[in-house]
């Protein structure tokens, strides 16, 4: 559903040489994506966690994960976004088996950086910035990655 800004895909790799000028772009049309997306899902129910993958593997890129307080609330937002679009394109939404994200996150990514880059098995969570935070309520610190560090690229 996240599509990384043409500009940060071309800066991405071992021998990337961005910006400040390109991070902050990247960052804001990120916040403006995170916080329309957050809006529309909060309609559903209170959310407890909302992840957007950072990641470049074709079966990660730009996925978006939302937890919500009850099942019910997942289950509203599933009926309703399932085939709606979003930029152009198709939304499937899809129940994920995962209940604790914190298994699926990359320790290395979230401690320093991970060897497999953004082709990483593991989630790279994509971060709003503190302003984005404040504005919807939500905390900007997270419990750390308990799950793979990596290692399963």
């Amino acid at each position: 559903m996240y599509q990384t800004p043409n500009s940060a895909v071309i800066q991405s790799g071992p021998t990337a040489m961005s910006t400040a000028a390109d991070d902050t772009q990247a960052q804001e049309h990120f916040d403006d994506f995170y916080e329309e997306v957050y809006e529309e899902l909060e309609k559903f129910g209170r959310i407890e966690e909302l992840n957007v993958c950072a990641n470049l593997g074709d079966h990660m890129i730009g996925n978006v994960y939302v937890k919500y307080e009850e099942e019910e609330m997942a289950e509203k937002a599933l009926n309703a976004l399932n085939g709606r679009f979003y930029a152009g394109r198709l939304i499937m939404a899809e129940y994920s088996p995962v209940t604790d994200f914190r298994e699926s996150r990359c320790r290395q990514y979230e401690e320093t950086s991970c060897k497999y880059g953004g082709h990483c098995n593991f989630m790279h969570i994509k971060r709003p910035s503190k302003p984005v935070c404040k504005r919807l309520g939500i905390r900007q610190t997270y419990e750390p990655a308990r799950g793979g560090g990596g290692f399963g690229g």
